[in-house]
């Protein structure tokens, strides 16, 4: 036969009776039985004191002159300039207009007269324009109008990543024929669109 059903026996409890435990109230700094406080005070080293945080902020940026300064690839600095120069895919004045015209940027927009980039670099003004055209078709720069351009923000600029992102949904949204800014021309094909950062 079956055994008969025992009865469930009840575990002691050996935590504090009803009367016993703390009444406890909402949490907040002042209540005395604040929950958080407790815990904090049962296995902590005593009471809970005030927590003060010191902040330290970074020095700004300490460079010659007061334009500022651009945010350029590393990338393009490392890998695609340097091999474009010792192989003369861009000419020595074509990199000096470059990066005078990097060093001109307000928030990646450019305006300068030929006279303006000549005169800066010592050159005579007729010398300019050939190079800057070069400069187009490699997407590095794109001519916006006569004495006003856009530099590629891909390769250099001179705002915070929100400005730049807003700058790069502008032209992306204009789906340029040339896929400015994000395909450089065919003469810098040599390097993945995928390494161009």
């Amino acid at each position: 036969m079956a055994e008969a059903a025992r009865p469930l026996r009840r575990r002691s409890s050996k935590g504090p009776t009803p009367s016993e435990r703390p009444n406890l109230k909402p949490a907040g700094a002042g209540q005395p039985n604040d929950l958080a406080r407790m815990i904090a005070e049962q296995f902590g080293a005593g009471p809970v004191h005030e927590v003060r945080a010191t902040v330290y902020r970074r020095a700004p940026h300490d460079f010659l002159g007061d334009e500022g300064y651009s945010l350029v690839s590393n990338y393009f600095l490392r890998r695609v300039l340097p091999y474009c120069l010792t192989h003369r895919i861009i000419t020595t004045l074509q990199g000096a207009i470059l990066s005078n015209l990097i060093g001109r940027q307000k928030k990646g927009r450019i305006q300068s007269t030929h006279a303006e980039i000549a005169q800066e670099l010592g050159v005579q003004r007729t010398s300019i324009g050939a190079p800057l055209d070069r400069l187009c078709e490699m997407n590095l720069i794109r001519k916006v109008k006569r004495g006003v351009y856009e530099l590629n923000p891909r390769v250099a600029f001179n705002g915070n990543g929100d400005e730049q992102a807003d700058f790069l949904a502008e032209l992306r949204a204009a789906k340029l024929e040339s896929e400015f800014p994000d395909e450089l021309g065919e003469v810098l094909a040599l390097f993945a669109k995928t390494e161009i950062c």
